[in-house]
C-alpha cells in the first residue's frame, strides 16, 4: 500500500455521469454547461486511474461541477442529485483506496435538501458536500439557505465551494463569452463575491464549525483580505459590518483553500499569506486539466521550496484532516 508520507491527494476533481450529460443536453443547456469548455464526460474508473497515475495523484476527491442540480424544476433537480450521487459514491465505494466521494445538494428546495443530505451521509457514506456558489442566481449567502447550513454545521460536514455562472454574467458583453472571460474572470469573482458575502454577513460567526474547501485558491480572496480588513476597522462602530467581533481575515484563515489553476508561485505566495501553511490543499480540477496543468500543478509545489514536512500537509495531512476517511488509506 500507498505510504501516506508519500500520497497525494487531489481535493478538486470532477465526475460528469454520461446520464447526466445526456439530460442537461436535453434540458437545453450546451455543451458548456455554464463551464465555458466541453464537459469531460467521465468514461471509466480505469481510464481515470490512469490519467492520476501519469501526473502522480494517488487519490481523488469526486464531485460534480457546474451547472450542478441547480435547475427550475425541482423534480429534475432531485432526481439528478440521487443519480450522480449514486453513481460518484459507488465508484468510491468500489475503489476505497483512490477515490472519496461528495454529494449534490438540490439546494433549491430545502425539503429536498435536507432529504439528500441526510440519504447522502448515511446511505451512502459520502464524504462530504459540493455547492456552487448560487443556487439559480440565488447567493449562498440568502437567509432561505440558513437552516441548511446550521445542519451541515451541527453535523460537521464538509463543504468544497464551486463557481457556478456567474449572477452579473447577463449584463457582461456577449464577446466577453468568446474571449473566455465567464470561466478564467467571472469564476474566480463568484467565489471571491460568494465568501465576501457570507463572512461579512456573519455568516461564519454564526457557525463555528462550518468550514469550506476553496476552489481555485478562494479566487481573488487571498489577495482582496487585506482590504477588507482595512474596510472592516475604518467603518464606524454603526456600520453593519462590524457587528462582526472579528475582522474577515478571522474567518477566511478557517477555510481551506486549493490549488487548482492557482499554482503559479506568486499565487501561492499570496494564498499562504492568508491561510498558512495548515490551510492549503492540493487540487488540480481534473479532467479539465487533464494536459501539462495537472502535471505543473504537482510540480510548482514541488519546486516551491517548502520543506518535506510542509509538502506532506498540502499533499495529503491537510486534506486528511477535511476527510478523515483519507486516515484509512493506504493502511
Amino acid at each position: 500500500m500507498t505510504n501516506p508520507k508519500a500520497m497525494k491527494v487531489d481535493v478538486h476533481a470532477h465526475c460528469y455521469p454520461k446520464p447526466y450529460i445526456d439530460e442537461i443536453k436535453r434540458i437545453g443547456i450546451d455543451q458548456g454547461g455554464g463551464v465555458g469548455v466541453p464537459i469531460p464526460v467521465w468514461e471509466s474508473t480505469e481510464q481515470r486511474i490512469a490519467e492520476m497515475d501519469a501526473y502522480g495523484i494517488d487519490v481523488e476527491v469526486l464531485s460534480l461541477s457546474a451547472p450542478n442540480v441547480y435547475f427550475p424544476d425541482d423534480g429534475l433537480s432531485k432526481a439528478l442529485a440521487r443519480m450522480t450521487n449514486d453513481f460518484i459514491a459507488d465508484i468510491a465505494k468500489r475503489n476505497p483506496q483512490r477515490f472519496l466521494s461528495l454529494a449534490s445538494i438540490p439546494l433549491a428546495n430545502l425539503d429536498h435538501a435536507f432529504a439528500e443530505l441526510e440519504r447522502a451521509m448515511e446511505k451512502l457514506k459520502m464524504d462530504g458536500i459540493v455547492l456552487g456558489t448560487n443556487i439559480n442566481q440565488r447567493p449562498l449567502s440568502d437567509d432561505l439557505f440558513f437552516p441548511f447550513f446550521e445542519e451541515v454545521d451541527r453535523r460537521k460536514i464538509p463543504v468544497v465551494l464551486h463557481p457556478q455562472r456567474s449572477i452579473a454574467e447577463d449584463l457582461m458583453p456577449r464577446e466577453d463569452e468568446s474571449l473566455g472571460l465567464p470561466s478564467s474572470v467571472g469564476f474566480l469573482f463568484e467565489t471571491t463575491r460568494t465568501i465576501a458575502q457570507m463572512t461579512f454577513k456573519g455568516t461564519f460567526q454564526r457557525l463555528p464549525s462550518l468550514t469550506l474547501a476553496l476552489p481555485h485558491s478562494g479566487g481573488a480572496i487571498p489577495f482582496l483580505s487585506p482590504r477588507w480588513d482595512i474596510f472592516y476597522r475604518s467603518r464606524p462602530e454603526t456600520h453593519l459590518l462590524r457587528r462582526l467581533p472579528y475582522p474577515p481575515s478571522h474567518y477566511l484563515k478557517r477555510h481551506y483553500y486549493d490549488t487548482a489553476l492557482s499554482y503559479a508561485h506568486s499565487s501561492l505566495r499570496c494564498t499562504l499569506d492568508l491561510a498558512e501553511i495548515d490551510h492549503v490543499v492540493l487540487g488540480t480540477d481534473h479532467p479539465y486539466t487533464n494536459d501539462f496543468r495537472g502535471q505543473e500543478t504537482v510540480e510548482s509545489i514541488e519546486g516551491y521550496g517548502f520543506t518535506d514536512d510542509e509538502k506532506e500537509k498540502i499533499f495529503f495531512r491537510n486534506a486528511a484532516t477535511l476527510f478523515p476517511k483519507l486516515g484509512e488509506v493506504g493502511k
